[in-house]
């Protein structure tokens, strides 16, 4: 993936970056959901790869990957283990950063004027980012992004396994 290179003040090294672990993170999200530990660690492994490619021009966390942002959001908690893995593996701190209000009414106002066209922007960054995910990490984590996890996680179920 040749435009990690660019993206990032250190080229992300994916094995490192994959074989990174925490169990703190792992224990804090089955805490804080209904699932097993081994599909905490699943999930903690599938937001490390959303990480190197959250930058990607035109990627994106779409609905259906959501279960991700969970995890993604479990781990900043871990702020200094956050701010450590950013640093070293990136060069830099990995920000966060949530749709704007603007970039929201922005979306919402083309809905309104053009669905078509908005349709067709959505299918366009849907597309990018699977071209990047399978690019970067094969046929299986396709899969797992775009087959397995929107039903496994859906909106709903994430909702569902939601401790309270």
């Amino acid at each position: 993936m040749e435009a990690l290179k660019t993206l990032y003040k250190k080229e992300p090294d994916l094995q490192a970056i994959l074989s990174y672990q925490d169990e703190n993170i792992i224990s804090r999200f089955v805490d804080s959901f209904d699932v097993t530990w081994e599909q905490a660690e699943d999930v903690f492994q599938e937001t490390k790869k959303f990480l190197v490619m959250g930058r990607l021009p035109g990627v994106f966390m779409f609905d259906d990957i959501l279960i991700l942002d969970e995890m993604w959001h479990n781990f900043i908690c871990f702020t200094r283990e956050y701010a450590a893995f950013g640093e070293a593996y990136f060069g830099e701190f990995l920000h966060h950063l949530p749709n704007t209000k603007a970039e929201k009414e922005s979306v919402k106002e083309l809905a309104a004027q053009n669905p078509e066209k908005a349709q067709q922007s959505y299918l366009e960054s849907l597309k990018v980012t699977m071209e990047y995910c399978y690019d970067a990490f094969g046929e299986e984590t396709v899969t797992k992004w775009f087959q397995v996890y929107p039903i496994m996680y859906s909106k709903e179920n994430i909702k569902l396994l939601r401790k309270h």
